[in-house]
């Protein structure tokens, strides 16, 4: 697994360790692996970087995998990642890890996408031409591309799940619902753009399941889907949803911060191809999802310092 320290894959990791599956991560010496506090000793790890060639490969050769799973993207972690981020680790990580698999014909690929691979829209399907707007959705494209370019001369067997909004416990302080999440819970304020935008909100563990039904063998390798709730929500409703729940503590000051020219304003997926054929559907409203969102950071509170922003 690549990406498995961060939000979808260390939800995934664990899913799969506690079903009794040998699970190696393939991470840099940096990540951090706090999501995983705890459940280390359970999960072999290989230390290597996929924007270097060489420590793919002999990643490939130690894991040995029956099955990879590729969801490893830029990280808001370490900070706001630039162009030449998302190419190297996205785009040229991707052409190393299928090049160290090649020779593996029928090897399934369960490989993390993004709704930005679309630009703005909603109602999206996965057939419908690829615009990005920004160069993480570019990227996270031409990966795609790749991906079904590898599959037709190596018979390699790629699904694709194109993720709309993940969200939920242990996501970054960065993000959207843990920022207001945070800030309330310190009283501090919660400046944010106009809130107009539309997202497409899909609870971690509803993306979870997706992610293990897209291994069965009746899903045809090259298979493309979009992972959502099959809804857009205005990130103002989010925001106030939120609050709500936590008795409004603060209040939100929405066009505090200005819109970035990037910015996509609508989003939601069309997600009958996955309901269809991965026999997947969410099944966590927003509103549960954010209670248990809310739940897992009052839990876990420690003096984070909120990052304005969204």
């Amino acid at each position: 697994m690549t990406g498995g320290t961060g939000l979808v894959g260390s939800h995934l990791a664990r899913r799969l360790t506690e079903a009794g599956h040998r699970v190696t991560l393939l991470v840099r010496p940096t990540s951090d692996r706090s999501r995983l506090a705890g459940f280390e000793s359970r999960l072999e790890w290989v230390s290597g970087d996929l924007r270097d060639a060489a420590s793919v490969q002999a990643a490939v050769r130690q894991a040995d995998p029956e099955l990879v799973y590729h969801l490893a993207s830029t990280a808001l972690n370490q900070g706001h990642a630039g162009p030449r981020d998302h190419v190297e680790t996205i785009v040229l990580g991707t052409q190393h890890l299928l090049e160290a698999l090649k020779d593996r014909p029928g090897l399934r690929i369960v490989a993390a996408g993004s709704a930005a691979e679309y630009g703005s829209g909603t109602g999206v399907r996965e057939d419908q031409l690829l615009r990005p707007s920004t160069v993480l959705g570019a990227a996270k494209a031409a990966a795609f591309h790749l991906l079904q370019a590898y599959a037709q001369t190596t018979g390699l067997q790629p699904v694709t799940l194109r993720l709309f909004t993940p969200y939920g416990p242990g996501e970054h302080p960065r993000r959207l619902i843990p920022y207001v999440i945070v800030s309330a819970l310190a009283k501090q304020e919660v400046a944010l753009t106009s809130g107009e935008q539309e997202r497409d909100f899909v609870y971690i563990e509803d993306v979870v399941d997706a992610l293990l039904a897209a291994t069965s063998p009746s899903v045809a390798g090259g298979s493309v889907f979009n992972i959502g709730s099959g809804q857009g929500t205005r990130v103002r409703d989010v925001v106030e949803r939120v609050l709500g729940l936590m008795g409004n503590p603060v209040q939100a000051r929405f066009g505090a911060v200005p819109t970035r020219a990037d910015e996509i304003v609508r989003m939601s997926a069309d997600i009958t191809a996955a309901q269809a054929q991965l026999g997947w559907s969410p099944r966590v409203p927003l509103e549960e999802g954010l209670r248990r969102s809310i739940a897992w950071f009052v839990q876990r509170r420690q003096p984070t310092e909120a990052v304005a922003g969204r």
